[in-house]
C-alpha cells in the first residue's frame, strides 16, 4: 500500500465536442432547478481506447449519472491552442465553464484572466495531499484545484540494455555512457527534443526536475529568470555531453513529448526522462520497458518537481454552482479511483481509502504514488513558463545544429526569457 509521505510544502484546435458547445455562456439559469450544461475544456479525448481516456470517459459519465440536472459538453482542445484561445475566450466572455490546465502554466493564465475565483466551498477540502495555496490569481484568490499529481521518472528499455551490456544509470554521466553505448548498436541512446511545438514539453519537464534536483531556482524575487549558474549549467553541460557521444536521437530537434514515447513504446529509444503518469501505459506496451528515480547530478539527489494537471472555474462563468459540483466531483474519491486505474495518481488522501487501492490492479499505480510522493517536491512558477519553454527549445536548437556548449545553451535560454 502506498505510504503517506505527502509532506512538502507548495510555494491548430483539434475539437471533439460531446455536446452543444466549447464555450459558456447563455443557456440555462444554474439557480434553477431544470437541466443545466456546463462546458469543459481538456486535452484527452474520450473516445480513444486508453487507459486515461478511458477513465475520463467513466468519470463524465458517472457525474451526469449522479447529477441528473447537469450535462458536460466535453470539447477537447490541446493545451497550445488552450494557452492561446482562453485569454481570449475570457475576454470576450465565452471562457469555458470548466478547463484543465498544467500546474506550469496556471500562473500564466491567471494573469490573463482566464479564471473565475474559486467558490468559498473550494476551502472546505482540506485533505489535499499538497497545499494549494500557489494555485491562486494576483489578487490572493484560489483560482484552481489539483486534478492529478507527477513528477519525472527514468525511463530505460532493459533489453537495449543488457544488449550493450549496461545497466541502469544512476548518474546523468552514467546516463550519457550508456546512451552512447546504446546509439552505437542502432538506437536513439536518449530520448528528449527541441521541437516547440507541443509547448517544448519534453525539454522543460527535463529541466524542471533537474533544476529541482540540484537545489535550483528558477527565478529571482523580481521575477526574473536566473538559472545560468554552475548548477544551471551543469544541465546544459549533460545535454553538451550527450549530443558529443551521439547519444541524442537524429530528429532531436524536432522530435516531442509524443515522438519520444513512442520510441519507447516501439523499442527504438533506450530511455529517456518522461513523467510519471507514463509509467502504466508504457510497462502496458513494452514489457521491456522499466523505469527507475532520476540519476543524480554532481550535487544534489533524486528529488525532482512536483506538477500536474489542475481544474479551474472559467472568467466570467454563469453556472459556477454546477461548475464547481464537477470540479469537486472530479478531484474527489469516486472519480479517484477510477482515475487512478489509468495510471494518474489522485490528489486527496480520502481517495486512497477507496477499496480499488487494495488490489492488485493497483499495485502500479500504488508504486507511482508512493514514489511520487517521496521522490519530488512543488514550487511555485511564475507566469511565463511557455516563454522560458520557447526559449529552452531554441536553445536546444543551437545546441544540436551550431555547436553551442553547455554553458552557452544555459546562458542563451536565460537570455531569450529576460529580452
Amino acid at each position: 500500500m502506498i505510504r503517506k509521505q505527502w509532506r512538502f510544502p507548495l510555494a491548430g484546435a483539434a475539437i471533439v465536442s460531446l455536446g452543444l458547445t466549447g464555450c459558456a455562456g447563455g443557456g440555462e439559469d444554474p439557480a434553477s432547478d431544470g437541466p443545466v450544461t456546463i462546458t469543459y475544456w481538456d486535452f484527452l479525448d474520450p473516445s480513444q481506447d486508453n487507459p486515461r481516456s478511458n477513465a475520463l470517459a467513466e468519470n463524465i459519465a458517472n457525474f451526469e449519472d449522479a447529477n441528473p440536472n447537469i450535462k458536460v459538453d466535453l470539447s477537447v482542445v490541446s493545451l497550445g491552442d488552450m494557452l492561446n484561445r482562453l485569454p481570449q475566450a475570457a475576454a470576450a466572455g465565452q471562457a469555458p465553464d470548466v478547463f484543465k490546465m498544467f500546474t506550469p502554466q496556471v500562473p500564466q493564465m491567471a494573469a490573463a484572466g482566464a479564471y473565475s475565483p474559486l467558490p468559498d466551498a473550494a476551502s472546505e477540502i482540506t485533505d489535499w495531499l499538497r497545499p494549494t495555496d500557489a494555485l491562486v490569481g494576483p489578487d490572493g484568490e484560489q483560482v484552481a484545484v489539483p486534478y492529478e499529481y507527477r513528477t519525472c521518472a527514468l525511463y530505460y528499455n532493459e533489453k537495449i540494455l543488457q544488449e550493450v551490456g549496461a545497466t541502469a544509470p544512476t548518474t546523468y554521466d552514467e546516463v550519457v555512457d550508456v546512451a552512447a553505448a546504446a546509439a552505437e548498436a542502432g538506437y536513439t541512446g536518449f530520448g528528449t527534443g527541441f521541437s516547440d511545438t507541443d509547448n517544448s514539453a519534453i525539454i522543460s519537464t527535463l529541466f524542471d526536475c533537474f533544476m529541482t534536483q540540484v537545489g535550483q531556482e528558477i527565478w529571482n524575487s523580481d521575477g526574473d529568470a536566473d538559472f545560468a549558474t554552475g548548477a544551471g549549467e551543469e544541465f546544459g553541460n549533460f545535454l553538451a555531453d550527450l549530443r558529443d557521444a551521439g547519444g541524442l536521437g537524429g530528429s532531436v530537434v524536432s522530435d516531442t513529448y509524443s515522438t519520444v514515447t513512442d520510441g519507447l513504446a516501439n523499442g527504438t529509444v533506450a530511455m529517456a526522462v518522461l513523467g510519471s503518469e507514463r509509467v502504466v501505459t508504457l510497462t502496458a506496451q513494452n514489457p521491456d520497458i522499466r523505469w527507475s528515480a532520476l540519476p543524480t547530478a554532481s550535487t544534489g539527489g533524486s528529488v525532482g518537481s512536483t506538477f500536474g494537471w489542475t481544474l479551474g472555474i472559467g472568467a466570467g462563468s454563469e453556472k459556477t454552482d454546477a461548475a464547481w459540483k464537477f470540479v469537486e466531483y472530479m478531484t474527489g474519491p469516486e472519480a479517484g479511483a477510477v482515475m487512478a486505474s489509468g495510471g494518474e495518481v489522485p490528489t486527496r488522501e480520502a481517495t486512497y481509502e477507496d477499496e480499488f487501492f487494495a488490489t492488485p490492479e493497483a499495485e502500479t499505480v500504488n508504486s507511482v504514488a508512493d514514489y511520487v510522493s517521496t521522490n519530488s517536491e512543488p514550487h511555485v512558477y511564475a507566469d511565463n513558463w511557455v516563454t522560458l519553454a520557447t526559449a529552452l527549445s531554441q536553445a536546444g536548437q543551437s545546441l544540436s545544429l551550431n555547436g553551442l556548449s553547455g554553458s552557452e545553451f544555459i546562458s542563451a535560454a536565460q537570455d531569450a526569457i529576460n529580452q
